[in-house]
Parts: structure tokens; sequence; C-alpha cells
């Protein structure tokens, strides 16, 4: 019989110290060379006919590094079950203790799960803001899709704001005069006056006519953010090779049949704006009202974090914005970026979504929550979708990283926390409350000017 005795290091860790008899050592160690009595091949002997004594004096190492493996796997296992503990981080194997003829002894270390009790999580208050569409909401709306079914005309002279100029850029170091591959395009659609561009450019753009080349010279400090001009003197040449006039359409039932073939007036696109955009909003409202509940539920816990959960989630956070930054151009060299720096800017963060995976999934276990094979497919779908790849490609990806659990405690998470939300308690504000504070802002406003004007 395997013996275990467990140790709470802390809240959330427990080291378990387990002896496994020296009669299963024995067992096992005579079934792996027995396995290899019948499979090896070894000259001057058949197959299946090589002495038990040749096969230990020849693979003694694998022997007894196989016996020890299998040995160790199957009573960490049997520890975990035995006592009902739930890891939440891989196994620490310490202080191993391994002979042919004795009982083999380890230590192993995990982060369990936290035991939490659950407070009330129905009923919490949460004010709901008041969600309305603007006619400036509308109005701008409007002017971003004339703008998307501009039509463009060729222009000359020089550029004005919100013109389309189409430039090669090739930019090389002064000092070397190597080109700079980073920072060096052709035919790149640029829309004058959004700085799209880097002031210096665009500057000159202003002044350019089509078919016109210049040549600028940069200086960029050390703490310039784009490693590719960082700490350089570069010199730009531009070319304007032509420049284009936005015509924008005009807003008729036209422009609203073109937008929707179904719109008979202009009212119907208004209306229909005015429609998305509302629903838009109450979405982003009701993920406030959500976001400010999970707030209040884990102002009500104080436990202890897994650290090793903490530590994983924190790196996931540093690596995912370190490649984002790259791919913007940012020098991840730089101070910004070194590991203690970054583990600060996101560890507090990775201890907030750490305590609420808990709790959220407390309460899932609580309510009978559960999550269908359908709806883990649905979400690696859509991840697929914002990924650019295939759902059986990333599907295989997450099989293999051992990510599908991630996928569904992340499901039940978000359920736990509609739950809470569906029986929380909503307050409007009164309307004479609105008006009180519309009015005081009002008069706050006025006396603002009052005193300008004073002075």
């Amino acid at each position: 019989m395997v013996k275990v005795e467990v140790e709470n290091v802390k809240p959330s860790s427990k080291k378990l110290h387990i002896e496994v008899p020296v009669e299963k050592v024995k067992e096992k160690r005579e079934k792996i060379i027995s396995h290899l009595k019948k499979t090896v091949n070894l000259r001057g002997f058949r197959k299946g006919k090589v002495p038990k004594n040749v096969i230990e004096q020849t693979y003694k190492k694998e022997i007894d590094e196989d016996t020890q493996r299998e040995l160790i796997a199957e009573a960490y296992e049997f520890a975990i079950q035995d006592n009902k503990i739930k890891t939440v981080s891989e196994p620490a194997f310490s202080a191993i203790e391994y002979a042919n003829d004795k009982p083999l002894k380890f230590d192993v270390t995990v982060d369990v799960k936290p035991e939490i009790e659950l407070k009330e999580y129905k009923g919490i208050e949460i004010e709901k803001k008041e969600v309305k569409v603007t006619q400036e909401d509308i109005d701008k709306t409007i002017n971003q899709l004339r703008d998307a079914f501009a039509e463009l005309e060729d222009k000359e002279g020089t550029a004005e704001e919100g013109d389309i100029a189409i430039v090669d850029i090739k930019t090389f170091d002064s000092q070397t005069n190597y080109p700079i591959k980073d920072f060096t395009g052709e035919n790149l659609y640029i829309e004058v006056g959004k700085k799209q561009l880097l002031e210096e450019i665009e500057k000159e753009i202003y002044t350019m006519k089509s078919g016109e080349s210049k040549e600028v010279e940069a200086s960029f400090d050390n703490d310039y953010p784009l490693r590719a001009l960082k700490g350089k003197t570069v010199k730009f040449e531009i070319t304007l090779k032509s420049l284009k006039a936005k015509k924008l359409p005009e807003l008729n039932e036209e422009f609203a049949k073109k937008i929707n073939k179904d719109f008979k007036s202009l009212d119907d696109l208004k209306a229909d704006i005015e429609k998305r955009l509302l629903e838009n909003k109450e979405k982003e409202e009701k993920e406030r009202q959500k976001d400010a509940l999970l707030n209040k539920i884990l102002e009500e816990y104080d436990f202890e974090l897994p650290m090793s959960l903490v530590n994983q989630e924190t790196n996931q956070m540093m690596v995912e914005y370190v490649k984002n930054m790259y791919y913007m151009g940012a020098d991840i060299n730089s101070d910004e970026y070194k590991p203690q720096n970054l583990r600060k800017k996101f560890e507090k963060e990775a201890q907030k979504r750490v305590k609420a995976t808990f709790v959220l999934l407390a309460i899932a276990e609580k309510e009978g929550l559960d999550v269908s094979s359908e709806e883990i497919n649905k979400a690696i779908a859509q991840d697929a979708n914002a990924k650019n790849t295939t759902f059986e490609e990333l599907y295989k990806e997450y099989q293999e990283k051992g990510l599908l659990p991630v996928v569904q405690m992340d499901i039940l998470g978000d359920k736990a926390l509609e739950l809470v939300y569906e029986n929380a308690k909503i307050i409007e504000a009164k309307p004479e409350e609105t008006e009180n504070a519309t009015q005081t802002k009002e008069v706050e406003n006025s006396d603002t000017q009052k005193n300008k004007e004073n002075e």
C-alpha cells in the first residue's frame, strides 16, 4: 500500500510525502525487465531468449529510469485521487530516493484550488446609466458611411486636409546611407491630416504636387518608440505619385439604397443607424454593469491565490503585450519592456483574473452550470475567425497545448457572471435626479463662464 502524508505548506499549496513499498518497486522492475526480454535484439541471442542477468547488465540505466518514472507517476495519481486534492498546477517532484531493494520515496509540491465559502451573489445592487443615441452620434455614423463610399478624383495643385496622397517612401540611415526597410513602402494611400505618417513627412506632402519628389532629413532620440528610427538621423525620399480629392456622395434616397437595397428613404437609413447604435450602447452598458458587479463580488473575498496561476496569467499578458507592441514597431529592448517592469504593469490585473476565475467557477458549481461540446466548438470557431485560421487547425492547437479545459472554464465563468447579472438589482437613476444633476452642471458651467468674463 502506498503511504501518503499530506503537509499543508500554505492555503494554496500542499506537499505530499509519498512512499511506495519495496514489493511494488520489485514488481514494477520485473515487469519492465520481462517486457525488454521479449522485445530487445542482442547479438548472439535469439529474440525473446536473452537471459535476465544479461538484460539487467545491458539495460540497467534504462530499467531504473523507467521503473522510477512509472512508479512516481502512478503513486502521485493515487495520492491525489485518494486524498481528493484538486490541483491547479503541474507537480514539482523533489527528494527522490530510489534503490532496487528499498521503498521508493519522494516528495511532490502542488498548488491547489482554494477553499471558497461563497457569499451572497444574488440581488447585488448596481446602477444603470442612461443609454441614448444623440443626433450627433447619427450624423457621425452617416459621415463615416459617406466617407467610406466616397469617389476619388484626380486633383491638381497641392494637398489639403482630407485629400488622399498616393506616395512612395524610401528611408535611409543618413550616416551609412543604408536602407531602413521597416519604414519603406510603395503606393501608400495616405489621408492627409490624419497623422498616418510622421509629422516631418506629412508636412512636406502639403507642399508637393503630383509627380514631385523631395528629400527630408529628421533626427530621432534614443527614447523614440519606433525601433527602426530610434536614435538615428534618417533621410526620407518622398515621391507624390498622385493626389486625389474625395467626392462625397449626396445624402439622399439613392445613397440610402446603396447602403441597403431595402431602404426606401434616407429616414430608413437614419432609423437603422439609430437602432444599431442603441443596441451597441446597450451592450456596452451591460458589459460595464457586469464588470462593476464582478468588482463588487471580488471585494467580498480575501483568499490566497496559487502563485503558479498568477505567474502563468501574468506571463501570458506580458507576452501578448510585447508581441503586439513589436508588430506596432516599438523597441522592445527598452527599459519599459524589461520583465520586472512588465510584471509590475500586469501582475495586479492577473491577480484579479485568477481570483475572478475561482469565485465564478464556485458559483457555477453551486448553480449546477455546465458547458456543452457545442458551446466549446462555437467559442473556438469565434477564436479561429478572429485569428484568421480554420476551426480544425485551432482546435488541434488547443488540444495539443491542453487549452480545451481553459476554454471550458472561460465559458463557465461567463455563464456564472451572466447569472449574477440576471439576478442583480438594477437601479435606474430617477428622472428628477438626472434633471437636478443636469441643472447643477449648467449652473456650474454658467458660474465658470462668468468668472472667466470677470477676469
